[in-house]
């Protein structure tokens, strides 16, 4: 780790900073908040001259072998949101991924508050600074960097003076925490990123929040409706690692409603849907 941030730190003194730059952030969360069980994920802050991009980890996996076999998909991959903006814009655009085989396209304006602390300290061997905010129905505390002048960090927390190297709200829900830095190549294309943009649906948050429901009340409503197929033989994988055949699925769909419930902490909480019991 200090070895990374030394690195790191010749690179931005040599003003190569917003240059395809890659921040990779571990983000632990609890997907049920009332739960002690923490997921533990890595997602990617790709910096470049033109664009900010914001995506899991497995985008990238799966980008590598398609660059080394020309082949889709892997054991273990799963669709999940991502974000994605111009540099020079407050516009994000959202892509969210319900269930369904399109991804939806929310985009908003992010204008973030910050009340900037003169409290400092060391991480590694950055010396940061603390930052607070209630954004999304939580507060967080963030600790930035100003020795990286990039005014990024993990989702959508932008504006500070400073790369944000540390954040977490106040019920440590959710903790983000910057583990390594890395030039992307020049001849880097996000395969995955770009295909799955291209069929987004635009659509707002409260036209979401009624598909949402919708799924809730009908959990595998693509598969019964023909939109998603189990080939012959072939059984479906959910997020949690349950694996159902087509003749499960019925049997299976009060379970994953009470799971549809309990995993409803996002980041931002406020746009949480209030699922019926």
């Amino acid at each position: 780790m200090k070895k990374m941030i030394a690195l790191l730190l010749l690179i931005f003194n040599g003003l190569l900073f917003a240059q395809n730059d890659r921040f990779i952030y571990e983000l632990k969360y609890k997907r049920d908040s009332v739960s002690a069980e923490i997921t533990k994920e890595n997602y990617y802050l790709d910096i470049t001259k033109d664009d900010v991009a914001y995506y899991n980890r497995l985008y990238y996996i799966r980008d590598s072998i398609f660059t080394a076999t020309g082949m889709h998909g892997f054991q273990g991959f799963k669709l999940t949101s991502f974000l994605t903006k111009k540099l020079n814009s407050s516009l994000y655009e959202n892509y969210e991924y319900i269930g369904d085989v399109n991804f939806y396209k929310i985009e908003e304006p992010v204008h973030l508050d910050w009340k900037i602390s003169n409290d400092t300290k060391m991480i590694n061997e950055l010396k940061v600074q603390k930052a607070e905010i209630y954004f999304g129905g939580r507060n967080w505390t963030a600790w930035f960097t100003p020795e990286i002048p990039l005014s990024y960090g993990p989702y959508k927390f932008n504006g500070l003076p400073g790369l944000i190297t540390e954040m977490y709200d106040d019920k440590k829900n959710y903790i983000f925490k910057l583990v390594k830095s890395e030039k992307i190549p020049e001849n880097y294309e996000s395969y995955n990123v770009k295909e799955f943009r291209k069929g987004a649906i635009p659509t707002n948050y409260k036209k979401l929040s009624t598909l949402k429901l919708e799924l809730y009340k009908d959990p595998f409503k693509y598969v019964f409706n023909g939109k998603l197929s189990i080939p012959e033989g072939k059984k479906l994988l959910l997020d949690d690692g349950t694996i159902l055949s087509k003749d499960e699925l019925k049997p299976a769909e009060k379970r994953e409603r009470e799971k549809i419930r309990s995993f409803n902490n996002p980041i931002e909480l406020d746009k949480a849907v209030k699922y019926p019991n």
